[in-house]
């Protein structure tokens, strides 16, 4: 792939990302073979797919329909190639109260596992799913006995899964849908800590690194803000009596 081509300006603040995937896909078209990548996060995702265009082939997964965290093989010829992917079950009790996704990644991670090495972690009232590749799978299954107070024991799953993702929505009002606005009222503070915030690169819109205060906000716009969450900023509602806009937001949970 031609890297003159490559502006990361449209990419600041993922700059090292970029190269990575490039880095990535060279391998791929030089040396004829398939290049599975560590799984990505949302924002890292659709930088990926906005890279890869239809420039090369590539497939993704993410272990289940609708996964948040997915790899990405890229590949030299058409295939049908398979990922080594498998969800991992295990039974959890409610009598030693509620299991968080915290605890889980936090469990995962005390292992030596980088988060990139598994895929989502999906925590239900009476079961933990864990989304890795099949290479570490009996490590996980042998070293993750136990989360927080519970003792849990995990084997692979064979049944399929639905996300429990779901993202609630409440009306804010703003004055307008200036960037450095939506973000004061977001994270709950003063609009010059808004700016501050978004001059030193804490602030993504559509998974990209905005350090213009003045940008303005569309309907249906992603919003990360580093510290605080992400958001997503599905429309305005309408216009208050004072001329102010009451907009719909999602808050990821």
């Amino acid at each position: 792939m031609n890297k003159s081509s490559l502006s990361f300006e449209h990419y600041r603040g993922n700059e090292e990302f970029v190269k990575r995937i490039y880095d990535y896909i060279d391998q791929c078209e030089v040396r004829k073979r398939i290049i599975v990548t560590p799984f990505f996060s949302p924002d890292q995702s659709a930088i990926t797919r906005s890279i890869c265009g239809k420039q090369i082939m590539y497939k993704e997964d993410g272990g289940y329909k609708g996964a948040e965290r997915v790899r990405f093989a890229f590949l030299p010829f058409t295939t049908n190639y398979q990922f080594p992917t498998v969800i991992l079950k295990a039974s959890v009790s409610a009598t030693f109260g509620m299991l968080s996704h915290r605890d889980v990644l936090g469990a995962l991670m005390n292992l030596g596992l980088r988060r990139e090495m598994s895929g989502d972690i999906l925590v239900k009232r009476d079961a933990v799913y864990l989304v890795v590749d099949k290479d570490i799978e009996n490590f996980v299954v042998c070293n993750l006995t136990k989360i927080k107070r519970q003792h849990v024991h995990f084997k692979r799953y064979e049944g399929s899964l639905v996300s429990n993702t779901s993202i609630p929505y409440q009306h804010k009002i703003v004055s307008s849908m200036r960037l450095d606005t939506i973000v004061a009222c977001l994270a709950n503070v003063s609009r010059g800590k808004a700016q501050e915030m978004i001059a030193s690169q804490r602030v993504k819109v559509n998974h990209v690194v905005l350090e213009q205060s003045t940008f303005v906000c569309n309907n249906n716009s992603a919003i990360s803000i580093r510290g605080y969450g992400r958001f997503y900023v599905r429309e305005v509602i309408k216009k208050t009596k004072k001329d102010r806009l009451v907009i719909d937001v999602g808050v990821y949970e």
